[in-house]
This record gives structure tokens, sequence and C-alpha cells, in this order.
């Protein structure tokens, strides 16, 4: 970061810049000692093995152990994918059990709907030709009330 930019930050965004830091250095202290620790450690093994062919086997099962390690990992990702594709299927099928209920309730209901629509339009129908026959009756008594006035 430029002077430039550092000079455009408020107080709290340096502070907080300051704390990160502080944080990020003190994980590093950390890894630093865990680090220093393992290669003390080491070092007490190879002057422990007395000779280059001890060193090599004692090194062989570190090798071994990170073997044997990778070789569970691979098998853990194998078993979490595998269950993983388990769930989705199952996830998948109550998915399209869901989809097909909601569709045939869907259906059910246009079906409904429509039934409950052609019913009104008959009594419609019907009620309007009611109409039409009563003021066709209407206008035939007035005519021939009129025609027996006369």
């Amino acid at each position: 970061m430029t002077d430039k930019e550092l000079r455009r930050l408020s107080r709290s965004e340096l502070l907080e810049m300051l704390i990160a830091q502080t944080e990020e250095n003190s994980q590093l202290k950390i890894r630093l000692e865990q680090a220093e620790a393992q290669l003390r450690d080491r070092r007490i093994e190879i002057d422990k093995a007395g000779s280059l062919a001890e060193a090599a086997l004692s090194l062989n099962g570190v090798f071994q152990a990170a073997e044997a390690a990778a070789q569970q990992y691979l098998e853990n990702i194998q078993r979490i994918s595998s269950q993983q594709d388990t769930i989705c299927r199952s996830l998948k099928e109550k998915a399209e059990k869901e989809t097909a209920q909601i569709r045939q309730e869907a259906q059910a209901y246009s079906e409904k709907v429509h039934a409950e629509a052609d019913a009104y339009w008959k009594q419609v129908v019907a009620r309007a030709a009611k109409l039409l026959e009563d003021q066709n009756s209407l206008r035939e008594m007035i005519y021939s009330a009129g025609k027996v006035e006369r």
C-alpha cells in the first residue's frame, strides 16, 4: 500500500489494519515456534539414530505414516462423496414426487374450476333464454291486449 493510500485511511481503518497485522504476527510466531520444536525433535531423532541408515529407516516410518494419512484422506473423500450422491438422489426423488403431487393437485383444481365455470355458464345461458322467452311472452301479451282494446 502506498503512502498516499495510507494517509487517506481513517484512524479506525488504520487500527483495524494494525490489529490484523498483530494477529497475523502472533499466528506466525506460533507457527515458527512449532516449526522450531519440530526441527529440534528431528535433530534429536537424527542424533539418536546414530547412523545414516538408521535415520533413513526413521524417515521411512514418516513416509509410511504420510502415505497412510493420504490413503485415509482419499477414503474419507470417497465416502463423503458417496454420501453426498445418496443425499442428492434422495432429494431429487423427493422433489420429483412433490412436483408430481403439485401438478396433480393443479390439474384437479383446473378441472374443478373449469367444471364450475361450465356449470355457471349453463345457468347464465338458461336464465338468458328464460328471460328472452318471458320477454317474448310479455310482448305477445301487450300486443294481444292492444288488439282487444281497438
